[in-house]
């Protein structure tokens, strides 16, 4: 015991720390063997089946998903045909004549034009309470079809998809019924029969790695076959379904059904009405497990077998390393802390010596450029003040009222008067962050909205859509005003009958979407590409070289500033085309002020 004892405190004191590493190294190698082999071997089966329901399960979701797409176009084509005017009317009026036969097979053809099903087998128009005296292509007798799909249309089986025979062939097909009701919607004038290839709707049925160890297989809402692969054992898991589901709701989960050999999984959404059922068997699996152990410990042996012999080779680098980094230290911690670089490579040594050596320096640094920040932060809110209230929209304002008051137009100037001095108390008021709600700064923004509208009268209409939800919500002053001025002023430019400027704010969860949009001029491709970098940049650039993108730029350094990478800006334009600004702002604050409750 006391020799261990012994043995244990000249590990941890005496033995070097390159030693202890690469012994600790091979120790935890040899328990790395030691237990997956044991792992893997007696948890073979969980694993496996761990991951068949990771792996396999996305497969079938996307597969249903597209099987559901697939047939999402087969009922937008019959939702078109059945509720088509000229086919209505044509089965609600006495018997079905040459002329009516034709305008519904014309109906027909403009609507399978538009959307020609891939895929289809069969379109057909039984009339129900009517008798055809013309010739179709589309229109037949009910009495006419011997069909067994003629059970479903007892049952009203209606917008459901189903499979049966049909021909003398024998073919399968998944076949749908649509009822057409009279232009009054009383009663069902017309059943509309549109069946498909299966095939064609099921495609791409082989396992997922193309062995016959795997099958796939579709099953509807009742737990009945459909389409697929069969094989033995497929009874058993159809039982399981239909004695422990009556009728699989859409989006019910029906638990996975194990036997010796495999497991059944089977998908969750059923919006289409079929689900996928993917068998997986276990046997090829267990193989390469087993493969995979014995390979696994080889290569571990083959590690610590080359980790012996870099750790010899290793040893004496290190340790001199090691050495002049600690001269170092104690450098510093003499109180000099003007230190050089001794270049000792590009490892996490030769690291940590370059950051000890520039630590220093770093700190200098960081605080020079919060300095930097700050400031440019106080300027860019400076230049928003000068942006939004300058010296011509305040003379414009004045010979606005002025113009008012000689036409005698007194409550108009009143109020223009009235919103003009919000708009600079607003201004001016401001409290030291420089944060207001959406409802302040829309309030604001009407303001400006309203001045402009008396100043340029039928040049531009203003359309609003806000969420109120969203009012509470937090948000820099100043924001919206350079937008309205750059729509009106350069959207609208050499535009005799004006435009639309488009407002609106939407509650996204979490995040509130702003945007600003208009009918006008657009911008050019270049000036586009160019702005486009500009907002792309990380660091601010000076105002005074922007010209017109002036205001865009300062309004996303702003909020860059205040919300961090909770914000975004995009903007769509082109020339002659318009332009449209989205903004988006967190909903319950950013990385530089508090959260808040909207």
């Amino acid at each position: 015991m006391k020799i261990f004892i012994r043995l244990w405190k000249h590990y941890l004191y005496d033995t070097k720390l390159v030693h202890k590493f690469f012994f600790l190294l091979i120790l935890l190698l040899l328990i790395e063997i030691i237990v997956s082999n044991f792992y893997i071997r007696y948890n073979a089966a969980e694993l496996l089946t761990k991951e068949v329901r990771t792996t396999s399960r996305q497969f079938i979701e996307q597969y249903v998903d597209n099987i559901g797409y697939k047939l999402s176009k087969f009922n937008t084509l019959l939702n078109s045909l059945s509720s088509n005017e000229t086919i209505k009317q044509a089965f609600s009026e006495g018997a079905a004549t040459d002329e009516s036969c034709q305008e519904v097979d014309a109906a027909i053809r403009q609507i399978l034009n538009n959307q020609f099903p891939y895929g289809l087998y069969d379109l057909t128009f039984y009339p129900l309470n009517k008798s055809i005296h013309g010739k179709s292509i589309f229109i037949r007798s009910l009495a006419e079809d011997t069909g067994s799909w003629k059970e479903r249309l007892m049952d009203r089986y209606f917008d459901h998809y189903f499979m049966h025979t049909e021909g003398a062939y024998k073919t399968d097909l998944l076949s749908i019924l649509k009822p057409v009701y009279s232009p009054d919607g009383t009663e069902i004038t017309c059943v509309i029969k549109l069946s498909l290839f299966p095939e064609k709707v099921f495609k791409a049925m082989k396992g997922v790695d193309g062995e016959h160890s795997h099958q796939l297989f579709i099953i509807d809402t009742r737990g009945n076959y459909i389409y697929g692969q069969t094989f033995a054992g497929i009874d058993e898991y159809l039982s399981f379904v239909q004695k422990n589901y009556g009728i699989i709701y859409n989006g019910y989960p029906v638990s996975d059904f194990s036997d010796a050999d495999g497991i059944y999984l089977t998908s969750t959404n059923s919006a289409s009405g079929f689900r996928a059922v993917y068998y997986f068997a276990y046997a090829n699996s267990l193989e390469s497990i087993d493969t995979l152990n014995r390979t696994l410990t080889i290569g571990i042996l083959i590690l610590v077998c080359i980790t012996l012999t870099a750790g010899i080779l290793l040893s004496a680098s290190v340790n001199k390393r090691f050495a002049i980094i600690l001269d170092k230290i104690k450098t510093v911690s003499g109180g000099n802390l003007k230190i050089e670089d001794s270049h000792l490579g590009g490892d996490e040594i030769g690291i940590f010596d370059a950051s000890f050596t520039q630590m220093v320096g770093q700190v200098s640094q960081l605080i020079e450029n919060n300095y930097v920040i700050e400031m440019k932060k106080k300027d860019a809110e400076f230049m928003a003040l000068q942006a939004q209230i300058n010296p011509h929209f305040l003379f414009n304002s004045l010979e606005i009222i002025n113009s008012l008051i000689e036409v005698e137009r007194y409550d108009t100037a009143c109020e223009v008067n009235s919103r003009l001095s919000l708009l600079l108390r607003y201004s001016i008021n401001h409290n030291s962050s420089g944060i207001v709600t959406l409802a302040e700064e829309i309030s604001y923004m009407n303001n400006y909205v309203y001045i402009q509208s008396i100043r340029f009268g039928n040049k531009f209409t203003f359309h609003s859509d806000i969420d109120e939800a969203c009012l509470e919500c937090q948000i820099i002053k100043l924001v919206f005003q350079p937008f309205i001025e750059n729509s009106i002023s350069h959207g609208f430019s050499g535009i005799p009958s004006g435009g639309n400027i488009w407002f609106s704010v939407k509650d996204h969860g979490t995040e509130v979407l702003i945007s600003i949009s208009d009918d006008g001029n657009g911008m050019e491709e270049a000036d586009y590409r160019k702005l486009s970098a500009l907002l792309e940049k990380d660091d601010f650039d000076d105002f005074q070289d922007q010209n017109e993108s002036i205001g865009i730029l300062n309004i996303h350094y702003r909020l860059k500033l205040k919300f961090g990478p909770l914000y975004r800006i995009r903007i769509t334009t082109a020339a002659g085309q318009g332009m449209k600004t989205e903004l988006v702002i967190p909903k319950y604050g950013g990385k530089r002020y508090e959260a808040i409750d909207c």
